[in-house]
């Protein structure tokens, strides 16, 4: 068969499963079960597909067909450059995340002497080992309360080749965690508890440590709040991702005596997603 044919009629598939953006699902899952690049199909649409590609396919959209996300199915995720391997120990990377260490980046090229940065509630690694490859001189505490996913992310730090530059610790709160750092960053859980159930297949088949914020998706965010300064080096910072009206929310409850600054970011969608803190010093 040919490929162009075959993505014709598995786009209708998923469509009619509604998937969001199903052509560039099948492509990419063609692709893999190919071995070729995606664009590959697009600039050949008469490209053959073999049996041994065709079954492999099949068995991928299959579980696109039933919400598995595409980056499970595939193994990896791309994120700014960096191939991060992913599975269902550990959230899906998010195109926000990216903006979240454009954001971080921003602040440790003002920071001078030795760079330290902590990498809180890290699932796979990709925002923390994505700062330490952009700062080679980056000491990188990666904390995770999920035995399982930091076994993901002690996979991608040996993969990346940074795994002599990684401190791994396990906990749920910020409280053994030793610093001090320049900037404490993270994408903590922080969706509602009550919330969870009505989200999509695709998202409910990822890790609910990494989705459940508590009662109004702040509990987490919160406790970052409160231990960080501790933690900080002077003038160092907290960065946070979240979601809807919250970074707006939190920012405004940050006391003024301990935060020296305390700003929102938009995401490239418009949301106020974002809360960036810095201590006195």
């Amino acid at each position: 068969m040919k490929a162009g044919k075959i993505l014709i009629e598995a786009s209708g598939r998923l469509a009619g499963c509604g998937v969001e953006e199903p052509g560039l699902n099948a492509q990419w899952l063609l692709a893999d079960a190919m071995g070729v690049p995606r664009l590959n199909l697009l600039a050949d649409p008469d490209l053959p597909v073999s049996a041994a590609a065709l079954r492999k396919f099949k068995k991928g959209l299959a579980l696109k067909e039933q919400g598995e996300p595409l980056a499970y199915i595939l193994g990896w995720q791309d994120f700014r450059g960096l191939r991060i391997n992913v599975d269902k120990r550990v959230l899906v990377p998010r195109p926000e995340t990216e903006e979240l260490v454009g954001l971080a980046a921003e602040f440790l090229k003002g920071r001078r002497g030795e760079l330290a940065a902590l990498d809180y509630g890290a699932g796979s690694g990709a925002i923390g080992f994505w700062l330490a490859k952009e700062f080679p001189g980056l000491r990188l505490t990666a904390a995770e309360k999920s035995a399982r996913a930091i076994a993901c992310a002690a996979g991608n730090a040996e993969a990346l080749g940074l795994a002599k530059r990684v401190k791994f610790i396990r906990t749920a709160t910020l409280t053994p965690v030793r610093g001090p750092f320049d900037l404490i960053v993270s994408n903590p859980p922080y969706i509602p508890t009550r919330v969870i159930p009505g989200l999509s297949p695709e998202v409910l088949s990822e890790p609910k440590v990494a989705l459940d914020g508590g009662g109004d998706g702040l509990d987490v965010a919160r406790m970052l709040v409160k231990l960080s300064p501790a933690r900080l080096k002077k003038g160092g910072a907290l960065l946070l991702e979240l979601g809807g009206s919250q970074a707006k929310n939190l920012a405004a409850a940050m006391p003024a005596a301990v935060w020296k600054e305390t700003k929102t970011f938009k995401d490239l969608n418009g949301i106020e997603r974002f809360v960036f803190g810095r201590i006195h010093g």
